[in-house]
């Protein structure tokens, strides 16, 4: 089986299709149509097993058959097959939030959100940026950015001010950028990667962003926690301002919640 056909699998199974059925519906597009046998001897699922799995996919929509002495076995076509997984997921979901909105339930209840693993950390990252409406801060590395290359795009075509802070050397820049301009391959050598975002000075994304299935961040809406996140890129910019010898304070006051409030001013007050 190819990369493309393990892949192929593993995304059916999210959809709700079981491990059979996913390679049953793989090695019927590779040979289209096929019989049962066929479909068993290329899918590697026992003969004894097989015809339950093709008569799923066939309750499912996903295959119909043809003849009888042999029965053959068609497949959705491809661009058929998105079509109808696309309308199955929009009414699940307009099921769904029709019996959710009946629910007596308070959005506050659900302000801290444990992310387990890469994949939902950007997928988190990318729903966060897409969320975005005026401001968006951005402390992470050189490979997130790129993987968040589109959203962060879009997000500055529809008007985010973007600030984006990074130690490492990037490819392509986007509001107003702060790089230390290092090589992330040395810098992993000594750290690992870690991640903020906060959109809007009201939701935050933050943790390690080491591409492991145990690596852990948190999504949150807690006021307290997107200070605390919104203040460390603050300091990272300062901070930057004073090793690489640049004023950081228009750029701080872009962070800022009270941008009127500048830190020099204060100080020469005290």
């Amino acid at each position: 089986m190819s990369n493309a056909e393990k892949q192929i699998v593993e995304v059916l199974q999210e959809f709700g299709l079981s491990t059979n059925a996913s390679r049953a519906y793989v090695a019927l597009l590779r040979n289209n149509p096929a019989t049962g046998y066929e479909i068993s001897t290329q899918s590697g699922i026992p003969r004894s097993a097989i015809y339950s799995v093709l008569n799923r996919l066939s309750a499912m929509g996903l295959i119909n058959s043809v003849g009888d002495s042999p029965k053959r076995y068609v497949a959705l076509s491809p661009s058929a097959l998105l079509e109808h997984l696309r309308s199955s997921q929009e009414d699940r979901l307009k099921q769904l939030e029709e019996a959710l909105d009946q629910m007596d339930t308070s959005e506050e209840a659900f302000d801290f959100w444990h992310l387990h693993g890469y994949r939902n950390l950007l997928l988190k990252l990318k729903e966060t940026i897409v969320e975005a409406r005026q401001k968006l801060f951005l402390s992470a590395w050189a490979r997130e950015v790129e993987v968040l290359d589109k959203v962060l795009e879009e997000a500055e075509q529809r008007g985010v001010e973007i600030t984006l802070f990074t130690f490492c050397r990037l490819r392509k820049t986007f509001g107003e950028t702060v790089s230390y301009d290092l090589d992330e391959r040395e810098l992993r050598k000594i750290w690992n990667p870690k991640i903020i975002l906060v959109t809007d000075h009201t939701t935050t994304v933050m943790g390690s962003s080491a591409n492991r299935p145990d690596s852990r961040a948190i999504w949150t809406r807690n006021r307290a926690i997107t200070e605390i996140a919104t203040n460390h890129i603050i300091l990272d910019i300062t901070l930057a301002g004073q090793r690489l010898h640049f004023d950081p304070n228009p750029i701080v006051q872009r962070v800022m919640k009270r941008p009127d409030i500048h830190l020099d001013a204060l100080l020469e007050t005290t």
